[in-house]
């Protein structure tokens, strides 16, 4: 891919995001309404220890991957061959041990079946993310909407009639295994469809084999970016983990965390279309206009959701959730600083800067555990959300005080 591409790569991954964040919020409103704040609360926990932990699992092997395949394509079996071993033996052991851990992490039965009911996509998810990578790479972003839309889709209905009929909190999360275990499926289709018979040509014609890449020297250059997506997730993730005793304000939180999580898809499209060009001498160019572009998108997105939080929770989640408008204001504010805190991740990345990076974000993690720490208890949802803001701040600050 070039970067003349990136606006158009843009645009398709927007789509996508787009659509897949109004059905998620259909979602999110239908189990609002018809459990309220507690039962989008323990839905919300579930899925906040699947996340990181995927992370694991996934040990920043697409991202390497994405780094080799876009320079030579030919080594896309061999990196799948590799990358499907390591998510059997990392994944498998994670899965097990998450499930048997579970009663552990919560005192609530109903939180503690919710785990494990959501534990296998703490593979899915990785081994979906190899077959995008390699869509992503080869240009052929048409698919990725239409994954993830047929998935989300498909989810929404099911959970729809399975609610009519006097499911509970726990059908839903079992709906989303399942439904996210079907996209896993398509996605391997089309990769069979697209790209293997294509690159078994390719590779008989240069007279080169397919041979995996070594496992040991792959999980060792893929390990600085594994530090790197696990320490952002856990960041992330964080107030929800410490939330837990605290399921009514938990579902507040999810509840203004959904339009925060639905205008980040404009910036998050961008960087999913150019990461890919990362090694390009031209992307350089880029990082400066990005930045000034991605402060307005924050700024604007700031005030509006000062003026717009009232209108927005009621509207979707109903009139229980107005508790959580100053959580949605203030989280709000946070996304001018997530916006540019991506850009210059990005930019590190493309110096070699990625193990200043993970520094940067080892030390998000301490400092959002201890703001939250001593925020929530006394103030809740509020709590957290301040404590994203005020983390994202201080990252973002020392990403820019230094340069290349």
């Amino acid at each position: 891919m070039t970067l003349s591409r990136l606006p158009s790569n843009t645009l398709t991954l927007l789509g996508s995001n787009l659509g897949g964040a109004l059905l998620l919020f259909v979602l999110s409103a239908l189990i609002g309404r018809t459990f309220g704040s507690p039962g989008l609360g323990v839905y919300a926990v579930a899925l906040a220890w699947v996340y990181p932990l995927s992370l694991v699992v996934e040990f920043g092997l697409t991202t390497l991957m994405t780094r080799a395949i876009s320079a030579d394509s030919t080594q896309i079996p061999a990196y799948m061959e590799s990358i499907t071993v390591a998510r059997l033996l990392l994944g498998g052991g994670v899965l097990i041990t998450f499930y048997l851990a579970a009663p552990l992490i919560s005192r609530d039965p109903v939180v503690i079946t919710a785990l494990q009911i959501s534990a296998p996509l703490i593979v899915i998810q990785p081994f979906y993310s190899q077959f995008t990578t390699v869509f992503k790479a080869q240009g052929r972003l048409w698919t990725i909407p239409a994954l993830n839309l047929g998935m989300i889709g498909a989810q929404v209905v099911l959970t729809t009639i399975a609610l009519a009929y006097g499911g509970n909190v726990l059908h839903a999360l079992s709906l989303n295994t399942v439904t996210s275990a079907g996209q896993l499926v398509a996605a391997w289709w089309l990769y069979q469809r697209l790209t293997l018979a294509e690159q078994a040509r390719l590779l008989l014609s240069l007279g080169r084999g397919g041979w995996g890449v070594r496992l040991v020297t792959l999980l060792r250059a893929a390990f600085p970016f594994a530090l790197a997506a696990i320490f952002a997730a856990l960041q992330v993730r964080m107030v929800f983990l410490l939330l837990e005793q605290q399921v009514i304000e938990a579902g507040y939180f999810s509840a203004a965390n959904r339009f925060i999580e639905a205008a980040k898809l404009l910036p998050n499209a961008f960087f999913a279309a150019l990461f890919p060009l990362i090694g390009s001498a031209t992307v350089q160019s880029a990082f400066r206009p990005a930045a000034l572009g991605l402060a307005a998108f924050g700024l604007v997105a700031g005030i509006g959701f000062t003026v717009a939080a009232p209108l927005l929770l009621t509207l979707v989640f109903g009139g229980g959730f107005q508790p959580a408008v100053p959580t949605l204001i203030v989280l709000g504010w946070s996304l001018l600083f997530f916006a540019l805190r991506g850009a210059r991740t990005i930019y590190w990345y493309a110096h070699s800067g990625e193990h200043f990076v993970n520094g940067v974000n080892a030390f998000a993690v301490v400092a959002i555990f201890v703001l939250s720490a001593a925020l929530i208890p006394a103030y809740g949802a509020v709590g957290g959300a301040v404590a994203v803001l005020l983390t994202d701040l201080g990252v973002t600050t020392v990403l820019y005080i230094r340069n290349a």
